[in-house]
């Protein structure tokens, strides 16, 4: 059996099929980047005249110019950075307490942190949105992100780290009169580089392709995020499907960068936890 699969024939087929697999996942970006550049007349044509039709670099500047795309881009980065930074800090923290804290029943507070990830993010919406609007933050930037300051999968990313963390280095610690931030700054999180960056690329790229909510909490488009404001485009200019495209691609480039300089540390920090 073994020899079968490493025949010339068996390879070429792995091979086929990889390939197939690749294309059938990337042909939606490919068909947005192509037709980003495309007239809407030959992306309505069909394939052909998608692949092989003229490119047109008018997209992208009307896109930019016809809608608030880059005010919506400037509400997205201030989001992504807030949401972030806050899952970061609190999970961080609520890790160090259950692992190093001395906690009793810190396994049954694990739990309730852990409750949001068995529940759907819908129920909750209804309890936010009154929230978020008694607080007087309807149709702000700061409601968007509010109440997405902690994460329970953060939390837990951290929380196995810290659990795995080598019991000898934190008693050295102790003995040379280290303080639990000092030791959390200097020691803990730059042996834990890999779950960081893990953290912080999760986190920004769900806080970066949010859609539901900012379009709920806000009203106006100067306010809203990118996600739902490439969603107005597509209704205002439905027939315009190249603009679409190229308001589509600008929304995406910020993800694909990060998913591209964070892959190592994603496999890496995913999989940690798992090794050890």
């Amino acid at each position: 059996m073994n020899n079968n699969l490493r025949s010339p024939f068996a390879t070429v087929v792995i091979w086929i099929w990889l390939l197939l697999v690749c294309l059938s996942i990337a042909f939606p970006v490919l068909y947005a980047l192509i037709g980003s550049f495309r007239a809407s007349g030959d992306i309505q044509a069909g394939l052909q005249s998608l692949f092989f039709g003229d490119p047109t670099f008018d997209n992208y500047p009307r896109a930019w110019n016809q809608s608030s795309i880059g005010q919506q881009l400037i509400n997205s980065v201030i989001v992504t950075i807030c949401q972030t930074t806050g899952q970061f800090i609190t999970s961080v923290l609520a890790a160090y307490a259950l692992v190093f804290g001395r906690l009793p029943s810190a396994s049954k507070w694990l739990i309730f942190f852990l409750l949001p990830m068995m529940i759907p993010s819908e129920v909750a919406v209804i309890g936010n949105y009154l929230t978020v609007r008694q607080l007087g933050f309807y149709d702000t930037v700061i409601g968007i992100f509010l109440p997405y300051l902690a994460s329970s999968f953060t939390l837990f990313l951290f929380y196995q780290a810290f659990r795995d963390f080598p019991k000898e280095i934190q008693e050295a610690t102790v003995l040379e009169g280290v303080g639990p931030f000092k030791f959390l700054w200097s020691f803990l999180l730059p042996l834990n580089r890999s779950v960081c960056m893990t953290a912080i690329v999760t986190g920004a790229i769900a806080a970066w392709n949010g859609y539901m909510w900012p379009l709920l909490i806000t009203q106006s488009a100067s306010v809203r995020t990118i996600q739902p404001g490439i969603k107005a485009l597509a209704d205002e200019t439905a027939v315009d499907t190249g603009l679409v495209l190229a308001g589509l691609m600008i929304a995406v480039i910020p993800t694909v960068l990060l998913v591209v300089f964070g892959q190592k540390y994603l496999t890496r920090g995913l999989t940690e936890g798992a090794v050890k």
